[in-house]
């Protein structure tokens, strides 16, 4: 009692201060509240927007492995700018495209004094295993004939190929070897091509051409034209897939294209006959040199080039000396397949270039023109056919949508019904043609049957008339004839197992 007496109102007083005591939260501001009342679905958002940053950055390295990821490839861009992939990626989407509208199967034509090598697009996979058997010889090996396959594919990784499907399997030694025994070929024969090339090289005079150390059939100096003999030999090397930075060859072809680019790519044509053979064969070079190489002068030059033989052809569809017009003007069938086979390298370039698939429709109708009743192919409509321009005109067909044609399988039974047997009796001309012929054939449904004939003796005599220097001498007579047109001529009808693969269009 005496306590509770003495301190009543001071404790009373602090009760009472401290109930009347109002306590004042913190102010709490419109996104705090938000943050606090949501804050389960704050979490939410917050993990899917950090999932959709990892997403994003995984999606980055599956895109960038999926681009970049081939440089294992013996045609993969590597060491190629992205810009430049970019580039050669929408040039072979548009050679694919033209491809699908126009189906060919051969090789060219040649009357005077060239001989060449053209690019066949929209040739198939078909394998001709089948035709093996014509020929009992080992399987070849690139060890004997000398290739470096290691060094030769480090070299095509470094240059970026993007090569028509049709022509990359020259550029494997052991895809070209394949190739070669699929197709019948022999150990000899590849061989042989090499030595020829090493002969090749060794007559290229010193700015890179060939022509000045030629010498004629009675083996007496004789200068020939440098656009077409150089265009011959660069073929020659292309076919075997002996590009600038090959480990062998390298200097050689990249002394070539320096020469065939020296000059502007429109050829002067004259009023004879020696520019119109030369000019459409440098253009065949240069065209398959830029398929192959994408060296970027070469693009321009290629144009160029393919726009002048356009614009020199013939009412008629065909091409005369000189370019000539209207219906004098001298229109033959050699002319015409060199040009026609110039023409169908720039369509592999992939290059687009104005009237060039209306300018190879008109000039299949002429060469249509200029087959007789017997299957042969005449040098100018309404006149007998000969041997020597048959291969020629089946395998213009066959280049450009008439693999399947009547013509050309006329064309076909004639040349195997009229075999030689011995170098002597063979014209260069027309073999080199003829051979072409027979094998884009087996790309046909029953069509391999004219290659197992052509192919019985074929290897056996072309190798074995090679000289030991590695060219070939002379053998039945042709006007043109020179040491060197002779031996690219034959070099490249050596060449035709794995050039290009055979055509099944029509």
């Amino acid at each position: 009692m005496d306590q509770q007496a003495e301190y009543p109102e001071e404790l009373y007083e602090e009760e009472l201060e401290y109930e009347n005591t109002t306590v004042t939260p913190p102010l709490e501001g419109p996104f705090a509240r938000y943050l606090r009342e949501y804050r389960l679905l704050n979490s939410l958002l917050i993990s899917l927007f950090v999932m959709i940053i990892v997403f994003a950055m995984l999606w980055s390295i599956v895109i960038y492995v999926a681009i970049g990821g081939e440089g294992d490839s013996d045609f993969s861009d590597g060491g190629t700018a992205p810009a430049q992939q970019k580039q050669e990626k929408q040039k072979v989407v548009k050679l694919m495209q033209r491809q699908q509208k126009t189906q060919p199967t051969a090789q060219q034509t040649f009357r005077t004094t060239a001989i060449s090598d053209i690019t066949l697009p929209d040739f198939n996979e078909l394998d001709v295993k089948d035709l093996a058997p014509v020929v009992n010889a080992a399987a070849p090996s690139t060890g004997n004939v000398g290739m470096n396959n290691d060094a030769m594919k480090n070299a095509l990784k470094g240059i970026g190929l993007a090569l028509p499907k049709t022509m990359q399997q020259r550029c494997d030694p052991k895809k070209r070897i394949a190739r070669l025994k699929s197709g019948g070929g022999k150990e000899m024969t590849e061989a042989a091509i090499v030595r020829g090339l090493e002969w090749l090289q060794s007559v290229q005079d010193a700015d890179g051409s060939w022509g000045g150390k030629d010498k004629d059939d009675q083996g007496n100096p004789k200068k020939t034209n440098k656009d077409a003999m150089t265009g011959m030999a660069l073929l020659c090397y292309l076919g075997h897939c002996e590009l600038q930075d090959s480990p062998k060859f390298g200097k050689t072809v990249q002394k070539a294209i320096d020469a065939i680019t020296s000059t502007p790519p429109e050829t002067p044509l004259g009023n004879g006959n020696t520019g119109s053979y030369s000019h459409p064969i440098r253009t065949y070079a240069i065209c398959e040199a830029y398929t192959m190489t994408k060296i970027k002068k070469l693009e321009e030059y290629a144009k160029r080039a393919a726009l002048h033989v356009i614009k020199g052809q013939n009412e008629n569809g065909g091409w005369a000396y000189g370019y000539g017009k209207g219906v004098a003007a001298h229109t033959d069938l050699s002319v015409t397949g060199w040009n026609i086979q110039a023409l169908k390298a720039a369509a592999l370039t992939g290059i687009s270039i104005d009237g060039l698939d209306e300018s190879m429709d008109k000039a299949i109708e002429y060469v249509k023109k200029t087959q007789d009743q017997t299957g042969k192919f005449a040098y100018k409509i309404g006149s007998g056919g000969k041997p020597s321009l048959t291969g020629a005109g089946v395998l213009c067909l066959q280049i450009w949508k008439n693999a399947k044609s009547q013509e050309a399988t006329k064309g076909l039974d004639w040349i195997v019904g009229n075999l030689d047997k011995e170098w002597k009796d063979v014209n260069v001309y027309e073999w080199y043609y003829h051979a072409q012929a027979c094998f884009q054939a087996t790309g046909v449904s029953g069509g391999s049957k004219y290659w197992r004939e052509w192919n019985k003796d074929f290897q056996q005599i072309v190798c074995g008339a090679q000289d030991s220097d590695g060219h070939w001498p002379h053998g039945a007579h042709y006007h043109g004839d020179t040491a060197i047109y002779r031996t690219t001529m034959t070099i490249l009808m050596l060449e035709v197992y794995y050039r290009y693969m055979p055509s099944s269009k029509v």
